[in-house]
């Protein structure tokens, strides 16, 4: 990995750690994948230096809508007769499923309201998520400079853990308060879009914040299927959406799903790192009332 952690050091002392958007840029999933499969020096520096000026990137094409429909619909009938419940990182953390309401979100480093589901690699893998997953997982951590199978043995005794999310976000109250996530064991922010506006929900949506502290709107160039990278501390946020409709706790097709990959420092580690909400904080609530700023 000395090609891309020679990269990343060559950026690291000419740039700060970026906290804005700069621009959207979209590549096809394929092209993506052969720069990193063919360790395209010239390519790998530009991705890696946009990153740091605080591009966002969206992989095009990344997942199969099957796949996504699949483990969507897996997700929730694995977990209808579960009830809800919370499990710190520690070692035996089981795969488990959280209704975050607004009350119990504001207890997070980022306010949130969300349905969310927890899956980890020392669990059986109940839905058959991994296999697939790895596939664009392994070639984001290549990218980073990372081992392509960086901490996948690893439990939350070892430090740092890998920890897929399925989250949910009702309609009209589900939210995820604008934030920068932590970026010392993982660079990239990294999801996965299982859900389309004007056909699955309508609404802001997923967003990022620009140097003018203005929300840039992401979810009309985002397709189902599509993966988003961005440099970690790159501040972003998840507005409501179907604001005219009721929520639904248990309903699997209200509101927006998305897919998260993060390697997270566990709870067995005292002072770990975390992400933080941002001191701008934008009124979720009204976030549609904001001047929406093309990309």
């Amino acid at each position: 990995m000395s090609l891309y952690n020679s990269i990343w050091n060559s950026f690291k002392d000419k740039y700060e750690l970026p906290r804005k958007v700069r621009n959207i840029v979209k590549l096809d999933f394929e092209y993506f994948k052969n720069i990193l499969s063919e360790d395209r020096e010239d390519d790998l520096r530009e991705i890696i230096k946009n990153l740091y000026l605080g591009d966002f990137y969206l992989i095009k094409n990344s997942f199969k809508k099957s796949f996504l429909d699949r483990i969507k619909r897996d997700c929730y009938n694995h977990f209808e007769n579960i009830p809800t419940s919370f499990h710190k990182m520690t070692e035996g953390t089981p795969d488990f499923h959280r209704q975050i309401d607004l009350e119990i979100g504001k207890k997070y480093s980022f306010a949130r309201c969300s349905h969310s589901y927890y899956f980890y690699r020392w669990n059986d893998d109940p839905i058959n998520l991994f296999k697939e997953i790895d596939t664009k997982w392994r070639l984001v951590k290549k990218l980073m400079g990372l081992k392509f199978n960086e901490y996948e043995d690893n439990t939350p005794k070892n430090g740092v853990v890998d920890r897929v999310q399925l989250v949910r976000y009702p309609s009209s109250i589900g939210y995820l308060e604008p934030h920068s996530d932590p970026y010392k064991f993982q660079k990239l922010f990294i999801s996965g879009y299982m859900s389309k506006r004007g056909h699955d929900f309508n609404g802001l949506g997923f967003y990022l914040i620009d140097k003018d502290n203005k929300i840039v709107q992401a979810e009309d160039y985002i397709d189902v299927g599509d993966l988003g990278i961005g440099f970690a501390t790159v501040q972003h946020g998840v507005a409501p959406v179907n604001t005219n409709i009721k929520p639904s706790w248990n309903n699997m097709e209200d509101g927006r799903w998305f897919l998260s990959m993060y390697s997270n420092q566990s709870d067995e580690v005292q002072k770990r790192h975390t992400g933080y909400s941002i001191s701008n904080k934008i009124n979720i609530a009204d976030a549609e009332n904001y001047q929406i700023k093309p990309a």
